[in-house]
């Protein structure tokens, strides 16, 4: 399933508006085949995994990201294919939200004698498609706040110049979050400073797209207005995750905005430098706004994971 996973990521770019989804055949305990979603009105990932296949799809398993679609779209259901393939055991990451298909991917394939399991990583696939969800029930982009700082506040040195701050294991996880997401978005500031590059690196994935959020890509319009008609230009393309990774100045205005983001990610290592930026300046208080959602320990970075209250059930 990790292997489905990473070749979902590959699938992001080509395929939005629809889930990004993988899917490995398995026969004898050795892959027999594998596929990723591809543009919309192609074939979706089990169908091209089936084709890689080929005749040893017959009484293989199946791992496949999300559940198999069962009505007629731009495609025929996946899981008629599935059930004439002769598959005989699949295992699935994620319970498709979209009405059309959710639950009735896995009746159908119940229904003709295949068995059915979820496998979802102890919530890896949870967190990949989260954005998916929010997005089929909100019609707008998943917003992730990422923030690392030292443990006693800051960004950044005084003068604005970049600093180090996590350890190798926040970077490989930074990483795997990247390949999760359509896009990045920095500040002008952070941008002309650091020129980061902002691809995926330390694991296997897809590099989402880089998006400089600067007063000098608007005509005019306050801050609320450009970040909102940033956001609806995403929505148009089917974006469903964006990864905002901000510095000083874009983290104080998002925390001043009413709903600018849904989840907040706090990594807080053990360096202290006694001075620098900081990235709360105006935000006192933001926690009430917040659900902490879990926390946990990335090496020696101390990682804390939050959820705007609003987007809770969603």
């Amino acid at each position: 399933m990790l292997r489905a996973l990473e070749l979902a990521t590959y699938a992001i770019k080509g395929c939005r508006p629809n889930p990004a989804v993988g899917a490995v055949i398995v026969k004898d305990g050795v892959a027999a085949g594998e596929g990723y979603t591809q543009e919309p009105g192609k074939e979706h990932a089990e169908i091209v995994a089936l084709k890689n296949a080929g005749e040893k799809a017959k009484d293989a398993e199946l791992y496949v990201t999300l559940e198999p679609c069962s009505h007629y779209g731009r495609t025929p259901p996946c899981a008629d294919a599935i059930i004439k393939a002769g598959i005989k055991k699949v295992y699935y990451g994620y319970l498709d939200p979209n009405p059309d298909v959710s639950g009735k991917g896995i009746e159908k394939l119940k229904a003709a004698g295949i068995e059915v399991e979820r496998e979802n990583l102890d919530g890896l696939i949870d967190n990949f498609y989260e954005s998916y969800h929010w997005f089929v029930k909100n019609r707008t982009p998943f917003i992730t706040l990422k923030i690392a700082q030292t443990m006693d506040g800051f960004i950044a040195n005084s003068d604005r110049t970049s600093l180090k701050i996590t350890g190798e294991e926040s970077q490989t996880e930074l990483h795997r979050l990247r390949s999760f997401c359509d896009a990045v978005v920095v500040g002008g500031g952070t941008f002309r400073t650091d020129n980061p590059q902002l691809t995926v690196r330390n694991v296997n994935g897809a590099n989402p797209e880089k998006i400089i959020f600067s007063r000098d890509n608007f005509s005019g319009g306050t801050f609320e207005e450009n970040w909102n008609s940033m956001l609806a230009d995403c929505a148009k393309k089917g974006m469903h995750h964006i990864l905002v990774e901000a510095g000083t100045t874009l983290a104080k205005k998002l925390f001043e905005m009413e709903n600018a983001f849904q989840q907040f990610l706090l990594w807080t290592s053990p360096l202290r430098i006694g001075k620098g930026l900081p990235w709360n300046v105006a935000s006192n208080g933001w926690q009430k706004n917040f659900t902490l959602r879990k926390t946990y320990m990335q090496g020696k970075d101390f990682c804390e994971e939050y959820s705007f209250r609003h987007t809770e059930n969603f």
